[in-house]
């Protein structure tokens, strides 16, 4: 789903951010006096990483009735339930 939707990068956002914290924890602990700017860095790219996750659903495009269409990426195969697939008969 992340990649259907053109998530990767803001999946690879989140987790630097992540990181980067655990990074300030690390350096804060040992009292570096530089590891101030790796808690700012972190909170800017989970800031940045969620804001980027709402991109599809911002800007999702509406249509005739004023349902909101998501682009996806069409380069991926999305999978079909396999509800979908069968035929109802009754």
């Amino acid at each position: 789903m992340i990649k259907l939707l053109k998530l990767q990068k803001a999946v690879l956002v989140l987790i630097a951010g992540v990181v980067s914290y655990i990074l300030y924890l690390i350096l804060d602990a040992s009292e570096v006096s530089g590891a101030r700017y790796l808690q700012i860095l972190a909170g800017i790219l989970v800031m940045v990483g969620a804001l980027w996750m709402l991109y599809p659903i911002l800007f999702a495009k509406k249509d005739d009735d004023g349902n909101a269409e998501i682009i996806t990426d069409p380069t991926v195969e999305a999978s079909v339930d396999e509800e979908e697939k069968k035929p109802v008969t009754e």
